[in-house]
């Protein structure tokens, strides 16, 4: 009978909808939370990296009702902050969400797939590795060179971070002044995404 009802509660689970009115009202809670934990920023970390909360919300709703839920948390997220108290002109937003996303969706679809004791710990393990990868390839293609028009040449934008030893061009200033902090920033949402996570499915039933 324990085995059964067990099937059960993981069919459940499988089966949340983002469509449902409690779904819809859920997350746009856990949107307005994420928004205003974005404006909670720790003190910058070479001129334009800071660590904050604002993912956690959408690690939630996404282990909770699929990827999909949480892709729309940050869109809606960033979309706010762009319009209200960007200071990037959108730049910062974009990779926001794009390096957000790349986190989301493989943690989300990897815990609600794996069983076991450390499935947390794989799930956001390959997050961490997806945020590194696409964190690296946003910043290499689209973000640094945008802020280099914006702020004068990429020269002025490596001056920023000089003084971390070994960055001299756009590449260095990538590998090692900015994915290095994708990896902490990784670390640190997978932590407190699977505490934050654990103490809410007892209050409200997650599972």
């Amino acid at each position: 009978m324990k085995s059964s009802s067990h099937n059960t509660a993981n069919g459940s689970y499988a089966r949340r909808s983002i469509f449902t009115t409690r779904a819809m009202v859920t997350v746009s809670l856990l949107s307005a939370l994420s928004y205003v934990l974005m404006l909670l920023e720790s003190p910058p970390f070479i001129g334009f990296l800071r660590l904050e909360f604002s993912d956690v919300p959408a690690i939630i709703g996404a282990f909770w009702f699929g990827p999909a839920a949480g892709i729309v948390i940050e869109f809606i997220k960033n979309v706010i902050k762009a319009i209200t108290a960007s200071k990037t002109l959108g730049i910062g937003e974009l990779a926001n969400l794009i390096v957000s996303i790349a986190y989301v969706v493989p943690a989300s679809l990897l815990f609600r797939k794996l069983k076991g004791r450390y499935k947390s710990v794989l799930a956001f393990g390959a997050a961490t590795l997806s945020m590194t990868v696409a964190g690296f390839l946003m910043n290499y293609f689209v973000t640094i060179p945008m802020y280099a028009k914006m702020y004068g040449g990429i020269e002025n934008i490596v001056a920023a971070a000089s003084m971390i030893p070994g960055i001299n061009d756009m590449f260095t200033l990538i590998l090692i002044g900015i994915t290095p902090f994708n990896i902490i920033k990784g670390i640190f949402l997978g932590v407190v995404g699977h505490i934050s996570y654990e103490m809410l499915k007892k209050t409200i039933h997650f599972e």
